[in-house]
């Protein structure tokens, strides 16, 4: 899912063409928007909508941002959280339990396994389906050096600063629970992600053109960005599963 950003003038209007949006503008062809692809809606300036499309919205949990031509914010619209924060809850609940923590450590190790063995297939590795993650991590150490550590580091730091806003969109909002120390669900989901970039890290693919190390490392992150995302989605997915079996 992904936000929808609209600008708006006079005469721009969204009303509800189920399953979707339709978004029109003057003298432009409209344009449709499935509601289930949508994570939030952000509109700027003047902006008409259907109060059909509004409930839509509100049903599917998409929130709707009403901005000034500015960019302050004028107004915003929720309404119930369904599947989204749904899956929130479980996970809160589950760490409630006695054996919750426990439980989610260990989906959370064989995500990392997951991941880490995926870099090293695509790092050419001939073992890489047997690859134990500590070692990898040993290797990576090894073989990134002090510059690489250091992108590395810089990547994290971006990473989790875009999952932040990445996690609230997909239902998972500021629960303390879900911010503990080991547990912290945006400080896991960026560990994962980084292992999509060692290769790159490693791969000699790193020029900086002399741009300064955070100034590149953004713009190799907005370069993956929609991989990341998709990357991002799938992890969920894979959550909201194994949050369904121990439920």
């Amino acid at each position: 899912m992904r936000p929808l950003y609209i600008e708006g003038v006079p005469g721009c209007r969204v009303v509800l063409d189920e399953p979707a949006l339709r978004v029109s503008l003057p003298e432009k062809a409209d344009q449709l928007f499935p509601l289930s692809r949508i994570s939030r809606v952000v509109c700027k300036g003047v902006v008409e909508w259907s109060m059909s499309a509004l409930l839509a919205c509100a049903d599917a949990g998409i929130f709707v941002l009403f901005l000034e031509k500015n960019g302050e914010l004028r107004a915003r619209w929720s309404g119930r959280g369904g599947e989204r924060q749904a899956t929130a809850q479980r996970l809160v609940d589950l760490l409630a339990r006695a054996d919750g923590p426990a439980l989610y450590e260990n989906w959370m190790r064989s995500m990392e396994k997951l991941a880490a063995r995926s870099f090293a297939r695509r790092a050419g590795m001939a073992d890489w389906r047997e690859a134990p993650v500590i070692g990898l991590r040993f290797q990576l150490a090894d073989g990134l050096g002090p510059e690489g550590r250091h992108h590395a580091h810089l990547l994290l730091s971006l990473l989790h600063a875009e999952l932040l806003l990445w996690l609230p969109e997909a239902g998972f909002g500021g629960d303390e629970a879900l911010q503990d120390g080991e547990l912290d669900l945006a400080a896991f989901l960026s560990r994962l992600l980084l292992w999509d970039f060692y290769p790159l890290l490693l791969g000699g693919e790193m020029e900086t053109g002399g741009e300064p190390p955070m100034q590149a490392m953004a713009s190799l992150f907005h370069q993956c960005e929609d991989r990341c995302y998709l990357l991002f989605r799938s992890t969920i997915n894979k959550l909201h599963q194994f949050l369904l079996s121990v439920s």
